[in-house]
């Protein structure tokens, strides 16, 4: 796909009831989507998400401040000079978006769009209008298989991994388990070593950290409806940005880079940017 600048978005009527041939149960694409206050969301994915914020009130303020750290993120790395971005776990396709941003500041902007959600692919397909000389591409794919992922033809077709490229892990590892034989530094790893010097890397992960228990009830409550969700401290994600450089403020809450105050009760996860320096000598 190739988009017009800017993003032209139309949503097409969407039925409350679930394509019979999506998962049975709630989406974290759609969840997030209704969180930020979107309607591509069905019953089940709005039922989730209020059960985990019956738990953890701050939850669509946190999930809002995720966003908007992303966006800061993205475009302010644009302005800087890059020009592609791979968006994994892109999720519903809510406006603004990644791809939006980096177009806008770049009309030639190279981007994939990756999520295992059907519902997810099926209405970025038919919400994105692609025009040159943009291209934006969207998989449908698992991104904890990297093999496949860097392999696809969306992938290989729309990104040069010579030049720097914008890897962009939004609100998605967390949904993912890590085991000794997936550990999820290894998981990232694969991506990060295929991006050229001057790449980027982008993390918004949810944590306990700061809210506690509450926290940990909300995980609870979205993993027990079907939407996994592990939570881990600052030890714990820190290693996904090792061998590149953590750009201050280094990981810390969301509104740290918003310059919002106060910063610690919203906060139910954590942030940062990272990027891949030359090999010299």
């Amino acid at each position: 796909m190739r988009p017009d600048h800017p993003m032209l978005l139309t949503r097409p009527d969407v039925p409350d009831v679930m394509p019979t041939n999506s998962l049975t149960g709630p989406s974290s694409a759609r969840i997030r989507n209704y969180l930020l206050g979107g309607r591509d969301n069905y019953a089940k994915d709005r039922d989730a998400a209020h059960q985990a914020a019956d738990k953890l009130s701050l939850l669509g303020s946190a999930v809002h401040h995720e966003r908007m750290y992303v966006l800061l993120m993205v475009q302010a790395l644009a302005i800087a000079g890059i020009r592609q971005l791979v968006d994994f776990g892109c999720g519903m396709p809510h406006s603004p978006n990644p791809v939006d941003v980096i177009t806008r500041v770049h009309p030639n902007a190279r981007s994939v769009c990756i999520d295992n959600d059907a519902v997810v692919h099926a209405h970025t397909s038919a919400l994105l209008k692609a025009g040159a000389p943009a291209a934006v591409a969207h998989l449908r794919a698992d991104i904890g298989e990297p093999e496949s992922v860097l392999a696809s033809r969306e992938t290989l077709e729309t990104i040069n991994w010579r030049e720097p490229v914008i890897l962009l892990f939004g609100s998605v590892l967390h949904h993912i388990d890590d085991t000794p034989t997936r550990p999820l530094t290894v998981l990232v790893d694969q991506y990060k070593k295929v991006a050229a010097p001057g790449s980027a890397l982008v993390v918004t992960h949810a944590t306990a950290d700061f809210a506690g228990k509450p926290a940990r009830k909300a995980a609870k409550a979205m993993t027990a409806a079907g939407c996994p969700v592990y939570p881990r401290t600052k030890e714990q994600i820190t290693p996904l940005f090792d061998d590149w450089r953590l750009v201050a403020p280094g990981l810390a809450e969301p509104q740290v880079m918003a310059l919002e105050h106060p910063v610690h009760p919203q906060a139910a996860s954590y942030a940062g940017m990272a990027r891949k320096e030359a090999v010299h000598g």
